[in-house]
């Protein structure tokens, strides 16, 4: 057979073989999702021994990196009956079951249903930011944190208290000038329809961090950037001498950050921002901080009064016990419309770097002349 015959053979093969590969790849594909589906499933209803269930866990893993699966050494342990029962009900069934049952950190139905129906991706589109020109939208604390990560790139952020998600946000700057990847929690609905609109390209909740270790449904005070749960009398007090009775009230989810962290497969935090409106020590009383890693976080701590300076103080001596540095101080900066003062803590290994550790100071700060 000459080469023009050859070809001629072949061209006429050509569409054949074309649609056979076709076939045999989605076949493939299609048993591989299969697979993967069944053993997911197995995995969550605990069907594989736990020696299988890592070894097919570990595997999965190697094979494909970002499949969102989670070991269950780090999970609790869920009764199939309690399974088949969360498995039959809508989301708000799913979220009052866990509730009524106080599911704890670990459970693999909190963490399934947190990844399921709560975290929302990154946006594709452009930025839409009112000032897409200005570099750190924060009162300070971007810039401040940035000179100890020595202006490190691709790091990880939560800003929990994300509120309009552009002014006085403290994760902005890591996302758009070193692209960082990160998680923005908003309870107020109000606020996250606006958050929404900024195509940021984080990922983003809207719930508030627990205050127990377990999940919960609280009532919120939709009082704009000083959105706050009500849940003790001293809320219910806050709210009062603020006159903000008026503000609509949500009913919100609140859940662990140790159950979020398990739903982002993640294990290390870079920069945590802290802005609950007074409740700052409850949610970080609730981190395991031997499981997972947060190496540096502000906390929005003191309100030119003294009882926002024993909260403070609380806060820095808690943290003082986890293993964190108190760094500085941060504002408040009336010019830019920032009223209250950050604390900002590192991890010890990481204030030991050269750059020395500062106490940045303000005119307006009484945290050294009161003792």
């Amino acid at each position: 057979m000459d080469l023009q015959n050859r070809y001629k053979w072949f061209s006429s093969k050509l569409p054949r073989i074309f649609i056979m590969l076709t076939v045999v790849g989605l076949g493939i594909c299609s048993v591989y999702i299969f697979v993967i589906y069944r053993v997911e499933s197995a995995i969550k209803f605990n069907l594989l021994s736990k020696k299988n269930t890592e070894s097919v866990f570990n595997f999965l893993q190697k094979l494909v990196p970002n499949l969102g699966f989670q070991s269950n050494s780090s999970l609790g342990s869920v009764p199939d009956s309690k399974w088949n029962e969360y498995m039959g009900l809508n989301v708000t069934g799913k979220l009052n079951l866990l509730v009524r049952e106080k599911a704890s950190m670990t459970d693999p139905r909190l963490i399934d249903l947190i990844r399921k129906y709560y975290i929302e991706p990154p946006a594709e589109k452009p930025y839409a930011l009112k000032n897409p020109v200005t570099l750190d939208y924060s009162c300070g604390q971007s810039s401040y944190i940035d000179r100890f990560f020595n202006s490190m790139e691709n790091g990880f952020f939560i800003e929990a208290g994300a509120w309009l998600g552009e002014y006085a946000s403290t994760s902005l700057f890591f996302e758009k000038s070193r692209g960082w990847s990160g998680l923005l929690i908003e309870p107020n609905p109000e606020n996250f329809l606006q958050l929404k609109k900024l195509n940021r390209k984080a990922f983003h909740i809207r719930a508030c961090l627990s205050t127990h270790p377990f999940p919960v449904l609280l009532k919120l005070n939709s009082a704009s950037d000083m959105s706050r749960i009500v849940e003790r009398r001293e809320d219910e007090q806050w709210v009062q001498e603020h006159n903000f009775e008026n503000k609509p009230y949500y009913e919100v989810p609140c859940f662990p950050l140790y159950s979020i962290m398990l739903a982002m497969n993640r294990s290390s935090i870079d920069y945590f921002g802290l802005d609950v409106e007074g409740n700052e020590l409850l949610v970080l009383q609730t981190i395991p901080f031997n499981d997972f890693d947060i190496k540096s976080l502000s906390a929005e701590c003191l309100n030119m009064n003294d009882k926002g300076r024993d909260h403070a103080v609380a806060v820095k001596t808690y943290l003082e016990s986890k293993g964190f540095i108190c760094n500085g101080v941060i504002g408040p900066n009336p010019i830019h419309g920032c009223f209250a003062e950050d604390l900002v803590f590192l991890k010890k290994d990481l204030a030991s770097k050269e750059l020395k550790c500062e106490l940045v100071k303000s005119p307006f700060s009484f945290w050294d002349n009161k003792r």
